[in-house]
């Protein structure tokens, strides 16, 4: 017989009954299977993106002073790896053993499972087999427009709600924890750094008092004022540009090479505008800056003291709002969880997919027979048209029998 569609079809119709018969067989055992096998319900959560709430804090420059402190401490922020998002930090938090551990202990999932007293000897087993079930039933991922979405299914929809609520209250309270962490510890570095400013801004107060009763009060001229204030403002650039170079460099801080450059570079033109305000310079018939040196010894130190005292004055002041303004964050943390979809009763079992099952079974049932009937009419075929083929094959055969016949015997 060649294999030609007509063959085929030939071979099953032939067999129609055999097929008929198991199909019906097949068909009627997996109906009753499916409508035993428990219902599950999904309950589905999407939790919005989170966002890096920009800072709102004092700044001295473009140097937030949240920044200049943790400068000074050895850093305060983490950066995330290449290509990962907070949404990712969100999911790897979702999908931690922590999490998975805290939600089984604290909802009665072992109870659900029958697990705490079949293992009441071994809680750690059934720990384990709790937790991989939990998997089984459990997916938090971000999808492809960024949205975080979380999935529950357990045999009960209100129970797969309470485990979905679970889940949302632990990441936000990880999330407020370390929030509440890392302000608490931005202001104990902030307060600090004000101790410090404090400290010199009093050396310098009390440096300015013995020159007062030493050479007096001095009037400077309006020139000299205007000097005092660039110096002033051109020597908190310098500092801040310098840090911020110095953090980059040692990987307090991250970014770019470029960044790093650009920094020394606007570091250094400071420093050295600052040497030519304060020393004076000439380039051919141009003059700049009047020359420090050239003054009386009493202004020049009078000048230096002034600009420091303005510039610890400055830092202090805005380090003490800021200060003032962290205690205010740390007593008023609300939740950053912005969920999109909360979660609900799904309204219709998700398991079983009873017609899917039906579909396939069917659908694999029928192909398995044609596989058995064709490889049986080709069998059949053999031993007509080759009978000394099909003689070798047929000894092979009964060879396998006779092993399998011994072994039972033993």
């Amino acid at each position: 017989m060649s294999d030609t569609p007509n063959n085929f079809v030939y071979v099953l119709l032939r067999n129609r009954i055999f097929i008929v018969k198991v199909l019906l067989l097949v068909m009627v055992t997996t109906v009753i299977i499916t409508y035993l096998i428990p219902k599950q319900y999904t309950s589905t959560t999407v939790i919005l993106p989170p966002e890096d709430p920009p800072s709102n804090g004092l700044s001295l420059g473009g140097l937030s002073m949240g920044e200049f402190a943790g400068i000074f401490s050895g850093g305060m922020g983490y950066s995330l790896p290449l290509m990962t998002t907070l949404g990712d930090v969100y999911v790897e938090i979702l999908n931690s053993r922590s999490v998975i551990d805290n939600t089984i202990l604290s909802t009665g999932y072992l109870d659900s499972l029958d697990y705490t007293e079949k293992y009441a000897s071994d809680p750690e087993i059934a720990m384990f087999l709790a937790r991989k079930q939990f998997k089984k039933n459990y997916s938090a991922a971000v999808t492809s427009s960024g949205f975080i979405e979380m999935s529950v299914t357990t045999s009960d929809p209100y129970f797969s709600i309470e485990v979905s609520n679970r889940v949302i209250s632990l990441l936000d309270s990880i999330n407020t924890g370390i929030t509440v962490a890392r302000l608490r510890e931005s202001r104990e570095v902030t307060e600090n750094q004000l101790a410090v400013a404090q400290s010199s801004l009093q050396n310098t107060t009390v440096l300015m008092l013995q020159f007062e009763e030493e050479y007096g009060t001095v009037m400077p001229t309006e020139e000299l004022t205007q000097v005092m204030t660039v110096l002033a403002e051109m020597k908190g650039r310098y500092i801040e540009a310098t840090l911020m170079a110095n953090a980059l460099r040692s990987g307090l801080r991250y970014g770019t090479n470029t960044q790093l450059l650009e920094l020394e570079t606007t570091a250094s033109a400071l420093k050295q505008s600052i040497e030519m305000i304060e020393n004076g310079s000439s380039s051919g018939d141009v003059n700049m800056g009047i020359g420090l040196s050239n003054l009386p010894p009493a202004m020049i130190q009078y000048i230096r003291l002034q600009t420091d005292f303005e510039m610890q004055l400055r830092m202090s002041t805005a380090l003490e709002l800021q200060v003032d303004q962290s205690l205010a964050q740390e007593q008023d943390i609300a939740s950053s969880l912005r969920i999109l979809d909360p979660p609900r009763h799904p309204g219709w079992k998700s398991k079983p997919k009873r017609l899917f099952i039906w579909i396939e079974v069917f659908a694999l049932t029928l192909v398995f027979i044609a596989i058995f009937l064709f490889t049986r009419e080709k069998w059949y075929q053999l031993e007509k048209e080759k009978p000394e083929e099909w003689a070798k094959w047929n000894n092979l055969k009964l060879e396998i029998q006779g092993d399998f016949k011994r072994k039972k015997k033993k």
